[in-house]
């Protein structure tokens, strides 16, 4: 069976009122905090390591959704609090299994990408062709080969295209044999002017994020423009939506794809509201983990519990900040 491809639409009718209301609420919460965040003099360490972590785990998270590594879940929140370096030490090469570090310069291109789309935003650049590919370019630049299909129907590798839209049609099989046709190459450009046209004006229309970021990451899948990343780059559109409107984006596991797979395939089909829903699901763990951090701040913390099982904290009568084991030792949480 043959999905055919078809170009893209405008949103919904009804979309404005696909608005979630328990993520509007935790929201709400973060929209009362952060000015006093904002503000106040006090230590904001807890705040600067949530938002790395965050930041982190997006990147790490986006590539393993695409099988561009796999990485065991305990080594993930190693990673996540002790930072991308922490790749490097010897105990953790032997974790991933790999013969090189090739996996350092490919986790650190997937948050050096997240960190550009920071960028775009806070230099006010609009999404353009440029945006696409220079994000592009940084989420593949340690990335040697794409998969293809050889003429003999098997999985060959080709070198990859980085930066550049594709020439070729990329149209995958799944495993059941149904063949997912994407924009043919001759008509990429001009149906990404389409959907920056649309976007422009969606923007100005106060959709829910959620219901904005669903729509440009579908949307741009449905273009699939790139020979290989596209995944990726349509989970930088989704953040970017987020970003855009001062709000944390949602991070989408590896363990947890099929949900998102199947929230996809509901929009191809072509109700994008599930896709919505699950964004503004995912998006309410974000900003209430965000949420409890600038509390923590300006109650004036003075420690931070990591996921890998570690503290950051600081002992009494003492400002500097210290990191081990989280163990209980009658300091304020």
């Amino acid at each position: 069976m043959t999905k055919k491809w078809y170009p893209i639409e405008d949103m919904p009718a009804d979309a404005l009122e696909w608005r979630d209301p328990i993520y509007q609420e935790a929201l709400s919460k973060w929209r009362e905090l952060r000015p006093q965040l904002e503000s106040t003099k006090l230590d904001k360490k807890i705040m600067d390591i949530w938002s790395e972590e965050h930041q982190r785990r997006f990147a790490i998270e986006t590539g393993q959704v695409e099988r561009l590594y796999a990485i065991p879940r305990g080594i993930t929140e190693q990673l996540i609090t002790e930072g991308l370096e922490s790749v490097r030490l010897p105990h953790s090469m032997a974790a991933f299994e790999v013969e090189d570090n090739s996996l350092t310069g490919l986790l650190e291109d997937q948050k050096a990408a997240l960190e550009m789309v920071f960028d775009t935003v806070a230099q006010r650049r609009p999404l353009s062709h440029t945006a696409f590919k220079e994000w592009h370019q940084l989420l593949t630049r340690h990335q040697a080969s794409a998969t293809g299909r050889g003429p003999d129907g098997g999985r060959v590798a080709i070198p990859l295209r980085k930066g550049e839209y594709k020439i070729r049609p990329n149209n995958p099989r799944q495993e059941d044999g149904t063949v997912y046709e994407y924009c043919p190459p001759e008509h990429v450009r001009s149906e990404l002017d389409r959907l920056l046209d649309m976007y422009a004006r969606i923007y100005e229309q106060n959709y829910a994020t959620e219901v904005e970021a669903a729509w440009l990451h579908h949307r741009y899948i449905q273009i699939h423009p790139f020979q290989d990343g596209n995944g990726r780059t349509a989970r930088l559109l989704m953040a970017y939506a987020y970003i855009r409107r001062g709000e944390f984006p949602p991070v989408i596991k590896a363990e947890e794809k099929g949900a998102y797979i199947d929230v996809l395939v509901e929009a191809d089909a072509g109700d994008l509201r599930p896709f919505t829903q699950h964004l503004a699901t995912l998006a309410t763990l974000s900003i209430r983990n965000a949420v409890a951090a600038a509390k923590k701040v300006l109650k004036s913390s003075r420690q931070y519990h990591h996921s890998n099982g570690d503290r950051t904290y600081k002992e009494p009568g003492k400002e500097e900040w210290k990191r081990g084991p989280d163990i209980d030792n009658g300091l304020d949480i």
